[in-house]
């Protein structure tokens, strides 16, 4: 009886330690998912382009975005691969993104960002130094 006792126990715990952590993982993998296209619809906040390739363009954007004396802690970038060519660049929970897409010899990059969002200026700012 008491190993039974004791089993049981342990073997709760186990069970609280795994259910604890899948929710923390789902929880952070949240934070990083790339933006859907409901969040496109409203239209980008500012379309800039630029005469260099798609790939350095949105790898320059994710280098400067990360710039913690510039936007904070806050500061976790990702770079995916959209379909049909070109990357998008996003913060946690998708709050800014940018689209990056080759188009002949220029490079689109279409900046999406909560309206009236104080720090939209900044980040379409250091877009531009990526151009």
């Amino acid at each position: 009886m008491l190993e039974s006792a004791f089993y049981q126990r342990r073997h709760d715990m186990k069970f609280l330690f795994l259910t604890s952590a899948a929710v923390i993982a789902a929880t952070v993998l949240t934070g990083c998912a790339a933006p859907s296209s409901s969040a496109r619809a409203a239209g980008p906040y500012k379309v800039l382009s630029s005469a260099k390739q798609d790939a350095a363009v949105a790898q320059c954007i994710q280098v400067t975005w990360q710039n913690e004396a510039m936007f904070g802690t806050s500061t976790d970038v990702f770079l995916h691969d959209l379909s049909g060519g070109g990357f998008t660049v996003f913060t946690t929970e998708s709050t800014y993104f940018a689209d990056v897409r080759g188009k002949g010899p220029t490079t689109a990059v279409e900046f999406y960002a909560p309206q009236g969002d104080a720090q939209a200026a900044l980040r379409s700012a250091a877009i531009a130094t990526c151009l």
